[in-house]
């Protein structure tokens, strides 16, 4: 088993030394409009408990607009939570994307097939997400694009570092770009790290998700959502030392019963194969990074401490939803309008119960402030193990 153990201490040599000082991380995963459940699990925190201090905070695809919005506000964590809640309820999909009518996209279509040269699909996405990156820079006051709240943070000490993740399309590897701490970084055949001074271009090409919103170029390349090839989510919190992880999923944790009740009937339709597909790129790999970190400590705690070198197990707690934020995402899709509810018939999302896909992209104030409110309620229900992982 110490053998077992040594061979592990390249990947989780960050996993903390004795001597390193306690860091408490904040990881936040994807899911498109989802992640207004974060906001909801984030106040009830800050609101009964702390959340002070955060250490290390990462965010990827969608979660890296609540890491950016949490690690830019310069003041305490509970105003930065209050102003992320204020955001995500008044969130409209006019904040978010400019989606053509579903006649200019039938007539840019019926063109394209026309011309031998040209792709049939518009390669800049099937959205504009100009409305976004103007609605990001108001809100987090980056008029200029630069996130400069996160610089004076570090200055300040109330911040060690913050992560986004993103993929870069050329070479299909993901890119994670961190502010402070410049001593960390690491380089994997398909996973680097960057530092960087972060901006709104970093959360835009972060949260892009593929086909439906345009790639965005930060430097020379260019980048996608940065759950694509994202293996591990925790990795950049343990790489920046965190010795305590607190990661809030999107990813409803169904039971053995409810994941054999099926969906649909007959033949799946499209929507719900593009569902799981993305289900399983985006959000079921924090769920197999937390149970493999947990067998790491459990591994980690039968080695006599005088043999675990600078090894020691990481606390971690996952905060997922007690719902199927798909299946609520049902109720509400008689809301979309343009290429998205055409997107929506074609793909038969009123034959299935769950429309995975639906959910990430329903920026409808309805829905996002319904997922506050099961965040919230969660985070209550889980009152006690989050006041002893933050010792309250």
């Amino acid at each position: 088993m110490i053998d077992m153990i040594k061979t592990l201490q390249s990947i989780f040599r960050e996993r903390t030394a004795p001597s390193l000082p306690a860091c408490t991380a904040l990881v936040l995963s994807g899911g498109g409009a989802r992640a207004a459940y974060q906001a909801g699990v984030l106040q009830f925190i800050s609101d009964r408990i702390t959340l002070d201090p955060l250490g290390v905070i990462t965010g990827v695809s969608a979660g890296s607009i609540n890491a950016a919005q949490l690690a830019n506000h310069v003041g305490n964590t509970r105003d930065a939570v209050a102003h992320l809640v204020g955001c995500w309820s008044q969130l409209t999909p006019e904040d978010v994307y400019e989606p053509e009518s579903s006649f200019s996209v039938m007539m840019s279509m019926m063109k394209r097939s026309s011309d031998h040269d040209q792709e049939l699909l518009p390669r800049t996405g099937l959205v504009d997400t100009t409305p976004l990156q103007g609605y990001l820079r108001k809100v987090m006051g980056a008029e200029d694009g630069r996130l400069s709240g996160i610089a004076t943070n570090i200055e300040k000490g109330a911040l060690k570092a913050c992560a986004l993740v993103g993929t870069e399309y050329a070479t299909g590897r993901s890119v994670t770009w961190i502010e402070g701490d410049p001593l960390t970084r690491w380089e994997r055949p398909r996973r680097i790290s960057k530092q960087v001074h972060l901006k709104v271009d970093h959360i835009m090409a972060s949260s892009s998700l593929p086909f439906l919103f345009p790639a965005i170029k930060v430097g020379d390349a260019w980048y996608g959502d940065g759950g694509i090839r994202q293996v591990e989510p925790l990795s950049p919190a343990v790489h920046l030392g965190a010795t305590k992880i607190l990661a809030v999923s999107t990813r409803y944790g169904s039971n053995s019963t409810e994941s054999a009740d099926p969906v649909v009937v007959g033949y799946p339709p499209a929507a719900q194969i593009f569902g799981v597909l993305l289900n399983a790129v985006f959000l079921d790999r924090l769920d197999q990074d937390a149970a493999g970190m947990v067998r790491i400590n459990e591994l980690i705690r039968h080695i006599p401490p005088s043999s675990r070198q600078d090894l020691r197990p990481i606390d971690l707690l996952v905060i997922r939803p007690s719902r199927d934020l798909g299946k609520l995402s049902g109720d509400f899709q008689h809301d979309l309008s343009g290429v998205l509810k055409l997107i929506g018939r074609g793909l038969g999302s009123k034959d299935t119960k769950s429309p995975d896909w639906l959910s990430m992209i329903l920026f409808e104030p309805a829905y996002t402030t319904g997922l506050i409110d099961v965040g919230y309620q969660d985070a209550r229900n889980q009152y006690e193990e989050l006041a002893r992982f933050f010792d309250a």
